[in-house]
């Protein structure tokens, strides 16, 4: 290789934060910036200080104007999928769309004290979910598909596969607790032929087959997680010829994983990685 001129493939593509007011003219000065440091694309970031309303007529914009002048320059025009992160709620659109959409948490308690969100008595305590109203249900096929319609979609309606594909950045399953999703109950009986709603005091206590009962919830979380997001979201964009990158968050450890998204290689084989093909092996 000529390492004086390195292949647009082997280049850095980095973050490109747009944090302000943004303006076409200076959209595609910055790319040239870009493009003669030479750098081989960039993934277009909405990020704190954003002046210019995400998604709007002015976004797309300078969305076009990115991608416009990265035919020009030979680079690789990305698109991140949400305003911020961590990714799936599509700005808010999602999350907004009620209860059934929005994140939540298994509670237990001593006495019945939450008849709205009550789920039931199991053993000597009662159930409860709780709601996060500010991020999603990522476990729900349902819920991740309309975050496609809203973050996705409107890319390749305008632009077709001139954008190189998506970054996802850090979606997750929980970061406060035993999650909870209204698919449970039936996505339970599938898998074990058991009702969950028998077991939800083994998931806190060390009673019954508790032991038995947390391998068995924690591998149907962690499949929901991939079949509803990661898997759904990757076939989307394969089968319009797009890439999807990107990271999920608590790598660090295999105890911190479980929590947030279960585990990340069951995730990651359906990520693109330059010069790989989906299994992560080396087609250069």
């Amino acid at each position: 290789m000529d390492f004086k001129n390195v292949p647009v493939q082997y280049r850095p593509i980095p973050f490109w934060s747009w944090n302000e007011k943004l303006k076409t003219e200076q959209t595609r000065a910055q790319i040239g910036q870009m493009d003669e440091a030479g750098l081989g694309g960039f993934f277009m970031h909405a990020r704190g200080g954003l002046q210019t309303a995400y998604m709007g007529q002015e976004w797309f914009d300078n969305v076009t104007a990115a991608v416009e002048k990265a035919e020009e320059t030979g680079m690789r025009a990305w698109a991140y999928d949400e305003n911020g992160w961590p990714s799936g709620f599509g700005d808010g659109v999602v999350n907004g769309l009620g209860v059934a959409y929005q994140q939540k948490y298994l509670r237990m308690e001593d006495a019945p004290s939450h008849p709205e969100t009550a789920i039931c008595q199991c053993g000597k305590h009662w159930f409860y979910y709780d709601v996060n109203p500010f991020y999603v249900d990522t476990l729900d096929k349902k819920v991740v598909a309309k975050f496609i319609e809203v973050s996705y979609a409107p890319y390749y309606e305008k632009y077709g596969n001139r954008i190189e594909g998506f970054f996802t950045d850090e979606p997750q399953i929980s970061r406060n607790g035993i999650p909870w999703s209204f698919v449970f109950e039936e996505a339970y009986n599938e898998r074990y032929g058991e009702n969950i709603l028998e077991c939800l005091e083994q998931l806190f206590l060390p009673v019954g087959d508790y032991q038995n009962t947390r391998v068995k919830f924690w591998k149907m979380v962690t499949e929901l997680f991939t079949e509803s997001y990661m898997k759904q979201i990757y076939l989307w964009c394969d089968q319009r010829g797009l890439k999807l990158t990107g990271h999920l968050t608590s790598e660090d450890h295999l105890e911190t994983q479980i929590t947030t998204h279960g585990a990340c290689m069951p995730n990651y084989e359906y990520f693109h990685i330059p010069g790989m093909d989906w299994l992560g092996r080396d087609i250069w």
